[in-house]
């Protein structure tokens, strides 16, 4: 798909899929897996390749963070925007148990709360009522 991207400037994510699930039965079973397909291919395309060897990181991170006199940025900030624009948002409702009055005081700042999805389960021994943390468990 990156391949038809560069080269004809299009991608047929429907039909590839489609070809790959007439060869392979159960090749991308679920709404989940096309949507991460979109979501891969679209960032592979804003992103671009942004792999570094760890040799040439220190000569790379210093042309990075040069700023252009014509735009008055670099390519690091350019690259973290990017980066912004393919991260998706987290909605308030994604965030109920971290917005509950409770856990107001747990929380340093109230724009930067943990999705109840990835919250980790805590044990309580003394009985509190909330075993709420400002932390989010990552793979």
């Amino acid at each position: 798909m990156l391949d038809m991207a560069e080269r004809e400037g299009v991608v047929d994510i429907y039909n590839c899929v489609k070809a790959l699930r007439s060869r392979r039965i159960n090749m991308v079973q679920t709404e989940e897996q096309y949507i991460f397909i979109h979501d891969a291919i679209l960032e592979a395309c804003l992103c671009g390749e942004t792999a570094i060897p760890v040799c040439e990181f220190k000569a790379a991170y210093f042309d990075m963070i040069r700023i252009d006199s014509q735009t008055n940025s670099s390519h690091l900030k350019d690259e973290f925007q990017t980066l912004n624009s393919v991260t998706p948002r987290l909605q308030a409702e994604d965030c109920s148990i971290a917005c509950l009055p409770r856990n107001h005081d747990k929380n340093r700042f109230m724009d930067m709360l943990p999705p109840d999805r990835c919250l980790p389960f805590l044990i309580t021994i003394d009985g509190e009522s909330s075993n709420y943390i400002n932390a989010a468990l990552m793979d």
